[in-house]
């Protein structure tokens, strides 16, 4: 039902929001002919009669998804992937244009004036780049992590590739920049907090705690639990929360791997 509502929130905003935020008329004396005063001041209605309010409408409309892309990325991802061609180049091209570039300078800034500090890992960004680089390093292991913003963030997704790696399987070390990878695209947290559910998920690992064979994840992304339902027949152990979705997605009783009933 939120979904719904959101999708039908901004549909709506969009049928309000103007093609260019730069007018000639009187809404450029609210605007002060600045395209950024759309998504970077508050707005502050003084309604003396209908004309005021509506003057102000397409102002509020961009402030609102403004807001609504900074808090609820994830959600607006899905919405906009759902929308028909011709409504997600409109959306991909405004975004782009007027919006992906204070949100990206926001969460760059986040992650440079962050006070999280993370045993074995730093954490840098490069905001020329739009990328957040981390390194892990623990004994003999070093991971290095490049997490890059695209032009439309956060509509696009962000991605994540592999700088040095030492001492980690190739398998595993793919596993691992799926995890963050799937968060930082289905989770509305910011890019500090998907890798610090990232580094607990590493730090779980070395000390011997076995992934979930369903999410590929030691730590789950959204109750934070550890694989605890155990097979068994092949005792692998998997999230509650995984395993519900397992069952109800496949209608079967059977577990996951080696397709057993699971007791």
């Amino acid at each position: 039902i939120r979904t719904k509502s959101l999708n039908k929130l901004l549909y709506h905003l969009f049928r309000l929001m103007p093609e260019n935020p730069v007018f000639s008329g009187p809404i450029s004396e609210v605007l002060n002919k600045d395209t950024k005063t759309f998504f970077t001041e508050e707005l502050h209605l003084d309604v003396k009669g209908t004309g005021a309010l509506s003057s102000q409408i397409p102002h509020l409309a961009c402030t609102v998804y403004h807001i609504t892309l900074k808090d609820l990325p994830a959600m607006v991802r899905l919405w906009w992937n759902s929308c028909e061609k011709r409504v997600f180049s409109v959306v991909d091209k405004f975004t782009s244009k007027y919006v992906s570039s204070v949100l990206s300078s926001q969460e760059i800034s986040s992650v440079q004036t962050s006070t999280q500090l993370f045993n074995g890992m730093t954490v840098k960004a490069r905001s020329a780049a739009r990328e957040v680089i981390a390194t892990y390093s623990v004994d003999d292991i070093f991971i290095e992590l490049i997490i890059q913003l695209p032009t439309n963030y956060p509509l696009g997704s962000i991605t994540v590739e592999s700088g040095k790696r030492v001492g980690v399987a190739v398998q595993q070390w793919r596993n691992w920049m799926l995890q963050l990878s799937t968060y930082l695209t289905h989770q509305n947290g910011s890019i500090m907090e998907g890798l610090s559910l990232w580094k607990n998920n590493v730090d779980k690992r070395f000390e011997g705690v076995e992934d979930c064979m369903i999410c590929f994840s030691v730590i789950h992304g959204s109750n934070y639990s550890l694989p605890k339902k155990a097979c068994r027949t092949c005792k692998k152990k998997f999230h509650s929360a995984c395993l519900y979705k397992w069952f109800t997605s496949s209608n079967k009783s059977t577990c996951p791997l080696c397709r057993e009933t699971f007791f």
